[in-house]
């Protein structure tokens, strides 16, 4: 009689289950980044706007390179951050974490091959509870930056469980559960600082369509006070996702789904 090898549906079904959900959050990033990009030259042109209505000279514009470190043909992806906004402590920072979406948008566009995007992600590092890991790890992750669940070149196959082969099988649907753990952490996290980035140039925006409605011309000060608090407030707020809140997170996900988690490489 072969050697039946238990547990290795509920590995492929766990495999599955973590990349389906760090596809999600990574197509969640892409949608941010864009809303981001497109919101953050319209915020840029009101508070130029705003200066001048005031009369004063508005703030110069810095460019910042959302993808650092790489060599993409075609050139490099910028923003302009007004210079109001990127003198705050921690926004600049923080902007590596649109990082994901950036490179998302890019391959689905055709800017970017999923290969040269693995390689950009590679070196784009995630704090976890007890260490950094990178963005993308191996073939699983590389599936997903292509739009595919992660582990679906193992899991779509036909594998056998009984034996040896089912023995072999089980170190592979390990593997890919130890490599699209971590990723789901990651690109959540990520998401979800991304979001608050984005939060914050709404906030902003809703201010400067209030100075400009108000009727009254206001002082230098209040324009900058005024945008800043804004961003602040959201830059504090990214301060408080960390690993280990979106961690707790994830674990409170899994429960809710009842789903197999005995192998997950932390709890």
């Amino acid at each position: 009689m072969p050697c039946f090898v238990p547990d290795n549906d509920n590995r492929k079904t766990r495999v599955v289950q973590l990349g389906a959900e760090a596809q999600e959050f990574l197509f969640e990033a892409q949608k941010d980044y864009a809303a981001f990009q497109d919101l953050l030259t319209v915020v840029n042109g009101q508070i130029t706007n705003t200066y001048k209505e005031a009369g004063f000279k508005p703030p110069g514009t810095t460019s910042i390179d959302i993808v650092k470190a790489t060599h993409v043909d075609d050139g490099s992806i910028v923003v302009d951050v007004a210079k109001i906004l990127a003198d705050i402590s921690g926004f600049v920072g923080t902007l590596k974490y649109l990082i994901p979406g950036a490179i998302r948008a890019m391959v689905s566009t055709g800017v970017l091959a999923e290969t040269t995007a693995g390689r950009i992600l590679a070196n784009f590092t995630i704090p976890l509870i007890d260490r950094e890991v990178t963005i993308t790890l191996g073939d699983v992750a590389g599936s997903i930056i292509g739009g595919l669940a992660s582990g679906i070149a193992i899991v779509g196959s036909d594998l056998a469980i009984d034996g040896i082969e089912g023995a072999i099988d089980r170190h592979k649907l390990r593997t890919a559960i130890n490599q699209a753990f971590p990723l789901r952490a990651g690109t959540r996290l990520s998401q979800k600082k991304a979001a608050t980035l984005l939060e914050s140039l709404r906030a902003v925006k809703t201010t400067l369509d209030a100075l400009s409605g108000s009727g009254v011309p206001p002082t230098e000060s209040i324009i900058q006070k005024s945008i800043t608090k804004d961003v602040a407030q959201a830059i504090v707020k990214c301060q408080s996702i960390t690993a280990t809140t979106v961690a707790a997170e994830l674990r409170q996900l899994d429960v809710s789904n009842d789903s197999w988690t005995h192998e997950d490489p932390s709890k």
